[in-house]
């Protein structure tokens, strides 16, 4: 019988990208990015070395623009797993019932 850990252990030897890194990446954002960034972004997905951001609005989205390379080194201080930062806005928009 195979244990689940060293089941587990194998399938994060065999991935390009350790799944975990999202996680631990999203607690500690606040520290990474300070407090009134964290509050207005949010992590959507780590994609082939890509990390998307979703911002508060289009003018956080226009002004995180140029602090995407200082982002970039603080979250790769410890660990060079990310390569590129994409932005995103989208408008969430009620439908009239």
């Amino acid at each position: 019988m195979i244990k689940l850990s060293h089941s587990i252990d194998n399938l994060l030897k065999k991935t390009k990208f350790n799944p975990l890194f999202l996680g631990n990446l999203e607690n500690k954002w606040e520290a990474i990015v300070g407090n009134k960034i964290a509050s207005v972004t949010e992590i959507i997905k780590i994609e082939t070395h890509t990390l998307y951001i979703k911002c508060k609005n289009p003018t956080w989205k226009h002004e995180l623009q140029y602090q995407k390379t200082e982002i970039l080194k603080q979250i790769n201080k410890t660990t060079k797993k990310i390569k590129k930062i994409i932005l995103i806005w989208a408008q969430t928009t009620k439908q009239k019932t």
